[in-house]
């Protein structure tokens, strides 16, 4: 019997957190919803999983990052894939196990599909994933690539490339650059000799003292501060509905 395979969808910048803690955690949003057993979600949808869209604010406005094209513009595009198998329960059956609010659980529905999406082709588990045994894929140029090599080592020309030309690392980068010249614009002048011209000879006017330079020293900062600190502010699908509950 053929294996079903399912996808999380992610970006870039959330992957990069979710190799620091080295697992995948069940929906935050719907935590902050009071769902009592809150789900991770997966989707057989091979393409792309348009309920995952995000809301994002590029500092002049606003918007829904829809396709795998926008998020490898702005923040990077990836998905973790598994297996199929009898942990995870359709979405029709999340609503019994969850204990979720019915609706809720409509309005992710519905919200869903004014994207695009497919409710029944979502699945959920109850309890986080270690992405120890997960496969792990970058969308470059219209195309999905495995993160992991043969040998089981990361390819990481794959993903720098892929996480310096997004808009969050870029924007990043300008701000570190911005912080850099006013350190150095804001760093006391050192203090110079002035000699009376008169008692100076002509001579000595040539020759130039040696001062060590002064270089600003800047931490490094590993990649991961700085886009993670980008995130944009929506979760996806729950996003435009956390007000229906919020007030509980």
């Amino acid at each position: 019997m053929d294996k079903t395979l399912i996808y999380h969808y992610t970006s870039l910048s959330h992957l990069i957190e979710i190799f620091r803690v080295g697992k995948l955690f069940t929906s935050q949003t719907e935590k902050m919803l009071k769902v009592k057993k809150p789900g991770l979600w997966f989707t057989t949808n091979s393409k792309w999983e348009y309920s995952a869209f995000k809301r994002f604010n590029d500092g002049k406005k606003e918007f829904d990052l829809n396709t795998p094209e926008e998020f490898e513009k702005y923040i990077g595009c990836a998905r973790i894939v598994t297996n199929l198998n009898s942990l995870f329960v359709t979405f029709a059956k999340y609503k019994h196990k969850s204990k979720v609010n019915p609706l809720l659980w409509d309005k992710m529905a519905e919200i869903g599909k004014s994207k695009g999406a497919d409710p029944a082709e979502w699945y959920a588990t109850f309890t986080p994933m270690s992405i120890n045994n997960l496969d792990i894929e970058i969308y470059e140029n219209g195309e999905w690539y495995n993160l992991k090599k043969e040998g089981g080592e990361f390819d990481s020309d794959l993903f720098n490339r892929n996480l310096e030309k997004t808009f969050v690392f870029k924007q990043g980068k300008e701000m570190e650059e911005k912080m850099l010249k006013e350190h150095q614009a804001n760093q006391p002048k050192s203090d110079t000799v002035t000699e009376d011209i008169e008692s100076t000879p002509v001579a000595e006017k040539n020759i130039i003292e040696d001062k060590p330079v002064k270089e600003s020293i800047i931490e490094d900062k590993p990649v991961k501060e700085a886009i993670i600190k980008e995130k944009p502010k929506s979760k996806g699908i729950l996003s435009g509905i956390k007000s229906l509950f919020s007030k509980k």
